[in-house]
């Protein structure tokens, strides 16, 4: 699982920056305006995008802790056969979801490189690309926690 650990870091400490970028960004915009009374504009954007991708790699992490907001009262209530099921069919409409969302958010992705940004003048494209990166993130995340959970099932019966 070393592996996986490097990769979560690694997600983190981009997540983290795309963070500091925001806090940077904003910060810089409000000094401009205020103490030099001129705005910048391109920062007022990119810390939307810097959100944007904090937002998606973060919410990959909480998937390999399982920290997402679960609705698990009923799966609670039924027998253990019947929740490792439950299980198994969440994982796979998780999954199922995240490829979705990760190959339909590559082509909004494609299409929109041949767009550029107002204020910064980048490609749209790499903002977008945060929904495939953080989808497929998530979804080897989900899948290294659901083969945790499995194989500690095994060992237990």
């Amino acid at each position: 699982m070393k592996l996986f650990d490097l990769l979560e870091t690694f997600v983190r400490i981009v997540a983290g920056l795309c963070l500091f970028a925001v806090f940077a960004l904003v910060t810089a915009q409000v000094a401009s305006r205020f103490i030099f009374n001129f705005s910048l504009a391109a920062a007022s954007e990119l810390s939307i995008y810097a959100m944007i991708w904090s937002v998606f790699l973060g919410a990959a992490v909480a998937f390999r802790s399982n920290s997402h907001i679960a609705m698990d009262i009923l799966k609670n209530k039924l027998p253990m056969s019947v929740g490792r099921l439950a299980d198994v069919a969440i994982f796979i409409l998780l999954a199922g979801f995240l490829c979705l969302i990760a190959t339909e958010g590559y082509d909004l992705a494609i299409r929109a490189m041949r767009q550029s940004s107002p204020a910064a003048k980048i490609p749209v494209g790499y903002i977008t690309m945060a929904i495939p990166v953080g989808s497929i993130l998530a979804l080897i995340f989900l899948t290294e926690q659901q083969m945790r959970q499995f194989l500690k099932g095994k060992r237990h019966d």
